[in-house]
């Protein structure tokens, strides 16, 4: 019995049985066995064969390739345990149902596969995650020269200082190798990467390489290897990458994950002497140390994302900081007018920005800003475009001639990292009680007025421009609004709009009406009931947006 388990695209998680056919189509068509609904998928792409009890894939000659384990089909291949199938972006997994045996484990400790034969020099054993049958399969002598170099390793829990100590042990015991190798395989590109290599005699080859098709062979199949003579054995013929290493008798054995049984990696020894071979019983060997190996790499692999996980919050946390710093530490105090602000990022940084820029000839900027994007990108320029948006309105008394001046200085950062910023420029004149408002693409500013006690936009859309950093040598114009006491002028981001509840319902610009008409006119009773009217409409959901709200108007 066999099955498939689909882990990516449609019906994630669904278990498909192979029994009752010996083909199993996978395509696009309606009369394919398993349908992949995806244009990128052939009609027909890859079948599923049963020959003789053991299932077969096979690619139809589709047009974007089927996949086993990280490398392309293009002959028929046999199914293991755990193989894995992709199809574009369908991902699936191959599962033998054995009576008694869990699902992703492997065959029993050093179950020989294939013994030598008249046609082949190849020795394959299938092996699994229970390090104690594999000690326990060891004579007394060599368990205790695996529990010294177990000890050996176990003292070390740096990657780069363990690397070599696998390996020199590996010298040590094994007298005949001229090469050894520790390989990762990189998952999320497929790619082998040597983390490790040493020669007995250094001065033999400047950079040593090992055999791509032995490697991958190793990690596809879980298998343990030992081959007399790589060269002339015809498993492997042809193969340039034997042929050019010198490979002769070698040695590749698997790097088990203990949690998943998953291959992460290989250890390779080789001779380069046909005199030099490696036996059975140096297989069994390095199975036994190779075990003990995993354990050391994943402990100094874990120990490592922990320090790098470490740093990286620490970084973040003083980004925070920074980023904290940049925006205002108070709220401006003019005679006659009040002011509210709310701030929440949805990561540890974030890409919203408000200031208060005092001007000259009692002047106030007030300035709110969403770059697109979230996290250290949008938040590092965010930086650069809270000092830029400082300047420019120093420098141009003109309001919507300083944001085009803005523009074009943040223009070539913004193009660099592909992202641009949404903004409102609202420059508040206390001498004539007006408000000229500029807007770069943002969502249209709200006035809420006391007089009738009604919510209206303060500009017509159209004449908002481009988003800052979008193109060059913009043009913005700019619009007066008289603020009347009691009027309360409304700046947000557009994470308010976008908060979501549990039903995935979002809030809406008709709750931001509501909200507003539902209390005093005030800004700080304006602003805290917006904030809290959409922290409770997304209680217990993740903050998917930057929320930022800015407030301010006349006293009544």
């Amino acid at each position: 019995m066999a099955h498939l388990q689909i882990l990516q695209g449609a019906n994630q998680g669904q278990k498909i049985s192979l029994e009752g056919k010996n083909k199993i189509v996978l395509g696009r068509s309606a009369e394919c066995d398993i349908v992949i609904n995806d244009p990128a998928v052939s009609r027909t792409h890859a079948q599923i064969m049963r020959l003789q009890g053991q299932c077969y894939l096979e690619d139809l000659k589709s047009r974007n390739s089927t996949f086993l384990n990280h490398q392309p089909v293009n002959t028929r291949t046999q199914l293991r345990e755990n193989d894995r199938i992709k199809i574009c972006d369908f991902v699936c997994s191959f599962h033998l149902d054995q009576p008694g045996k869990p699902l992703g484990t492997r065959a029993p400790v050093l179950e020989t596969v294939q013994e030598e034969s008249e046609t082949s020099s190849t020795i394959e054993v299938a092996l699994t995650d229970s390090r104690e049958k594999i000690l326990a399969a060891q004579p007394m002598t060599r368990v205790t020269t695996i529990l010294e170099i177990t000890s050996k390793l176990a003292q070390t829990i740096r990657l780069h200082q363990l690397f070599p100590k696998i390996i020199d042990s590996l010298f040590e015991l094994f007298k005949q190798a001229d090469r050894g190798f520790i390989i990762f395989l990189d998952e999320d590109t497929g790619q082998l990467v040597m983390r490790a290599v040493q020669t007995r005699r250094t001065r033999d080859e400047v950079t040593p390489r090992f055999s791509r098709k032995i490697v991958f062979h190793c990690i596809n199949s879980g298998h343990a290897l030992l081959s007399k003579d790589a060269s002339t054995d015809p498993k492997f013929d042809p193969s340039e990458s034997i042929a050019e290493t010198h490979i002769r008798s070698v040695m590749c054995v698997p790097l088990l994950a203990r949690d998943t049984n998953r291959v992460f990696g290989v250890i390779q020894l080789d001779t380069q002497d046909r005199a030099k071979k490696f036996t059975t019983e140096d297989l069994k060997l390095l199975v036994a140390v190779g075990s003990q190996a995993a354990i050391a790499l994943e402990n100094a692999q874990l120990y490592q994302d922990m320090q790098i996980r470490e740093q990286m919050e620490r970084d973040l946390a003083l980004a925070r900081q920074v980023q904290r710093s940049i925006l205002p530490e108070r709220l401006p105090e003019l005679p006659g007018y009040d002011f509210f602000a709310h701030y929440a990022s949805a990561l540890e940084v974030g890409g919203d920005y408000y200031d208060f820029i005092v001007l000259p000839d009692r002047r106030l900027a007030v300035m709110i800003g969403d770059v697109a994007g979230k996290g250290m990108p949008a938040a590092l320029l965010m930086a650069k475009f809270s000092s830029d948006a400082r300047y420019c309105l120093l420098a141009e008394a003109d309001p919507a001639a300083a944001i085009g001046r803005l523009n074009d200085l943040v223009h070539p950062a913004s193009q660099q990292i592909d992202r641009f910023i949404t903004l409102v420029a609202a420059v508040l004149d206390c001498g004539r009680q007006e408000v000229t408002l500029v807007n770069a693409g943002h969502l249209t500013p709200l006035i809420l007025r006391r007089a009738t006690h009604k919510v209206e936009e303060a500009m017509v859309k159209h004449q908002a421009g481009l988003p800052v950093g979008v193109q060059k040598d913009c043009q913005y114009g700019s619009y007066p609004v008289q603020l009347r006491p009691g009027d309360c002028l409304l700046l947000f981001t557009d994470g308010v709009l976008e908060a979501t509840n549990k039903q995935n319902v979002q809030f809406h610009m008709k709750r931001v009406y509501e909200t507003l008409l539902a209390g005093p006119c005030t800004p700080r009773a304006v602003g805290e009931r917006l904030v809290t009217a959409v922290k409770q409409h997304s209680l217990g959901c993740k903050q998917h947006d930057d929320i930022t709200v800015v407030c301010f108007g006349r006293t009544g």
